[in-house]
């Protein structure tokens, strides 16, 4: 079946001006019609409800786009036949195994700095706009599991999906961008369509080239790089370790030597103690005043303050780590 994409656009607009606008909690923080609270069931990170479009009405919209799995972890995890090429958690998402355009002014900083890891590789899978947000190895049900996923989107085996009755496209597999071309999320979703308060995700499609954005792949000071600790960074907690050895530095703020989610953290996974995507974020939402609390925005483990009203703790994330 082919769909006009302007017309599918125009639905899109129509349907979300139905919808009030509901204030964010951060400046920068593009609208959401999610509660964003209590778990990651009501954050935008719930691709089964749609919350980016709107999770009472118009949210269905989104199947025409998406294999709708109905379940919410399966869209990046899974129990069983979890990516072998990358190490993360049961990581059930495809996963970009090419190079990136890294941070290019090192200079700056004098710190080594690489390519992404696997904290960052598992946001990127999506926030890249290379790669659909359904494309997973191991679908729900039985027979829809495919190896060939790990690191090659094939869009024949996520079309089974919806040939099979299920709710889901055949053929359109949406990415998040780059650009507004059909294909991309960011057709309806972008800063044209504020006036129908449709979610903007132009902010959340970092790409490729990673050279404007926070250098992650760099490895954190921990000796006189002309940078030092306690100069320029706070020097975090080292003692963390797990069955597989201390893999993990962190700033401990509350003194109880586990790295709890609202704590930014370094991972080692084999070029020393690196910031990375998850260093800074937390996928499932960080409650800003202890749990049932709204979460931080922009699914930050610290939060940077309202730069609205003014509240909060301005650059509190940034402050974590820089002493400035």
């Amino acid at each position: 079946m082919r769909y006009n994409y302007k017309a599918v656009k125009g639905i899109f607009a129509v349907s979300a001006i139905l919808f009030s606008v509901s204030a964010v909690a951060d400046g920068w923080n593009p609208f959401t019609r999610a509660p964003n609270r209590d778990s990651i069931e009501f954050t935008r990170h719930n691709l089964t409800l749609s919350y980016n479009v709107d999770a009472g009405g118009a949210g269905n919209a989104m199947d025409l786009f998406r294999n709708q799995y109905v379940e919410i972890c399966v869209y990046c995890h899974t129990p069983h036949g979890a990516n072998s090429q990358v190490d993360a958690p049961l990581w059930n998402r495809t996963v970009n195994t090419s190079e990136y355009q890294i941070y290019d002014k090192p200079r700056t900083l004098n710190r080594p700095i690489g390519q992404p890891g696997p904290n960052s590789l598992t946001c990127l899978s999506c926030h890249d706009g290379t790669i659909s947000i359904d494309s997973i190895i191991n679908m729900p049900g039985s027979g829809f599991y495919s190896r060939t996923q790990e690191t090659a989107m094939d869009t024949t085996f996520l079309d089974q999906w919806g040939a099979s009755g299920r709710t889901g496209p055949v053929g359109l597999h949406y990415r998040m961008g780059p650009n507004q071309d059909a294909g991309f999320c960011t057709l309806c979703h972008n800063s044209d369509n504020s006036q129908t308060s449709m979610s903007d995700f132009t902010v959340f499609v970092i790409g490729t080239d990673l050279r404007n954005d926070h250098p992650i792949g760099i490895q954190y000071p921990e000796g006189p790089y002309g940078k030092e600790i306690g100069i320029d960074f706070f020097e975090p907690y080292k003692g963390f370790s797990n069955a597989s050895g201390a893999d993990m530095w962190f700033h401990d703020t509350n003194g109880n030597t586990y790295p709890d989610k609202n704590e930014p953290r370094m991972y080692n996974t084999g070029e020393n103690y690196e910031v990375e995507c998850a260093s800074c974020h937390d996928p499932h939402g960080v409650p800003i005043n202890g749990p049932g609390s709204e979460f931080i925005p922009s699914f930050l483990r610290v939060s940077n303050g309202n730069a609205n009203t003014g509240e909060g703790n301005p650059s509190g994330l940034c402050l974590t780590c820089h002493i400035k």
